[in-house]
């Protein structure tokens, strides 16, 4: 089915309406027609709604950068809501600096059952160094932990 312009016009304002999933399917369908702008858009406002997955696609679909600064703040809310999936997906889909990493290695050591998560990070992420002292804290804490059978 050739490309059609006044699809992408149709997507273009259901876009501005909000039915993004009606825009996302005309502009899919018509993706060498439209636009790095509109691209852009319709991932920015998928973001909004925290559909990441169809954010991403669109912005592969379409050539055009995933809007990475948004994708930090969202990840930085995550992490304040102790998401830590969460927060961790989208600090490795934006490319996070280390601060952030290190944020994030800060919240797993608070938590008891992350220890294996907070090392696999600082390795992958921060040179496997440790980020601060409490990684080390916890590490020790959890390794000195002795399982005792009990009849």
């Amino acid at each position: 089915m050739p490309a059609s312009e006044s699809e992408v016009l149709v997507g273009r304002r259901y876009l501005e309406r909000s039915f993004l999933d009606a825009a996302m399917r005309l502009f899919v369908r018509n993706a060498e027609l439209v636009t790095a702008a509109d691209w852009t858009q319709l991932a920015e406002r998928l973001l909004e709604r925290h559909r990441i997955p169809d954010a991403v696609r669109v912005c592969e679909l379409g050539g055009v950068p995933l809007p990475r600064e948004r994708m930090l703040a969202a990840a930085d809310a995550c992490l304040k809501r102790k998401d830590v999936d969460g927060a961790m997906r989208l600090y490795e889909l934006a490319g996070a600096d280390r601060e952030r990493w290190t944020k994030l290695v800060d919240v797993l050591t608070a938590l008891p059952d992350r220890e294996r998560q907070a090392v696999e990070i600082v390795d992958r992420h921060l040179g496997g160094e440790p980020p601060e002292p409490r990684l080390q804290e916890a590490r020790t804490k959890a390794a000195g932990r002795q399982i005792k059978a009990v009849k």
